[in-house]
């Protein structure tokens, strides 16, 4: 836009001085001319008749000022669009796909663990919103066009709300510091009690408080990490067959989660009487009743509870004919 405006300002400074020279105008009467030419307003030419030198002038000074003119104008168009029209538009089009977002999950922190959530949600088709206050990250999202971001300080109470953690099913903390996933932890269970929060922590200490003020999942991705490595070296085919399952790669073989809610008609019955292999197909891998531990490989006999999480193996097919099966009957 600044190379526009100097355009025309050059452009109205040679026809001033061209008149001024070629026509002998007075200053004043030059810029007029140069003006009323440039933007071929049609007035009466300032002296007549003019000379032919001062005709072909004018001619020259026709063609450059509607070129730079249109030039200009379109410049200064593109400005204005992209950075107030457009960027409204944008804004406007986000906070109404935020607005029905339900369900969802937050990941607050787009850095390289953000990053890796953000591609397995995607892969999952799982609606999610990613919080982040980095200028380059927010660019980088707004680039991408692949999914719903929201610019802004996940720690203040008013950006999660525009996220929409009153209704979303989960969180992910996953701020660079241990004091701001702490921070954000405390206000997202302040603003809804019951939301699944599970956040990162770098030591041990950091872990333990995390859990304190009401994380439902603290993990630290040294500890993990290192945890995976020496599994590698002792088992490589266990973690081979988790990794397969976990990105469901190269075998038809997923596992997934379930939790009966109240009224569920599976509640109250044995895994035997349930009969859930006959109906579904799947493989009742472990059994997480609320607050107690988890119970892996439970026995038929092993009594189905309201609000128990069911750890089902299976097919694809598998998982939603039983998914379809523990709704069939819900209220």
């Amino acid at each position: 836009m600044l190379k526009a405006l100097f355009l025309i300002f050059f452009l109205i400074l040679i026809g001033t001085l061209g008149f001024s020279m070629i026509e002998h105008m007075p200053p004043l009467d030059a810029l007029y001319m140069t003006i009323i030419t440039i933007f071929t307003v049609g007035f009466k030419e300032v002296k007549e008749p003019m000379s032919a030198a001062g005709r072909l002038f004018t001619i020259f000074i026709i063609i450059g000022g509607v070129g730079t003119v249109l030039y200009g104008f379109t410049k200064m168009s593109e400005a204005v669009y992209e950075g107030g029209v457009s960027a409204f538009l944008r804004r406007k089009k986000m906070e109404k796909e935020l607005s029905r977002l339900k369900d969802h999950y937050i990941i607050c922190g787009h850095g390289r663990i953000g990053r890796i959530v953000r591609e397995r949600m995607e892969e999952e088709k799982t609606p999610f919103v990613i919080v982040d206050s980095n200028p380059e990250v927010i660019a980088e999202l707004r680039a991408s066009g692949t999914c719903l971001f929201l610019e802004g300080d996940a720690t203040h109470e008013d950006v999660l709300l525009k996220a929409g953690i009153k209704k979303a099913k989960g969180l992910a903390s996953l701020l660079p510091s241990d004091a701001d996933n702490l921070y954000l932890v405390l206000t997202s269970k302040q603003i809804s009690p019951s939301l699944f929060v599970l956040s990162k922590a770098m030591d041990d200490d950091a872990e333990k408080k995390i859990l304190q003020i009401g994380a439902n999942k603290v993990f630290s991705p040294y500890k993990i990490s290192g945890l995976r490595i020496a599994q590698s070296l002792l088992r490589p085919t266990l973690v081979d067959f988790m990794d397969l399952v976990i990105r469901r790669q190269e075998i038809s073989l997923n596992m997934e989660e379930f939790t009966l809610i109240k009224g569920c008609h599976l509640a109250g019955l044995s895994l035997r009487e349930s009969d859930i292999r006959k109906h579904a197909n799947v493989i009742v891998v472990a059994i997480k009743k609320p607050g107690k531990n988890i119970i892996f490989n439970p026995s038929s006999s092993e009594t189905m509870e309201s609000g128990d999480t069911l750890l089902v193996m299976g097919n694809e097919e598998a998982i939603l004919t039983f998914e379809q099966y523990i709704k069939e009957y819900d209220p």
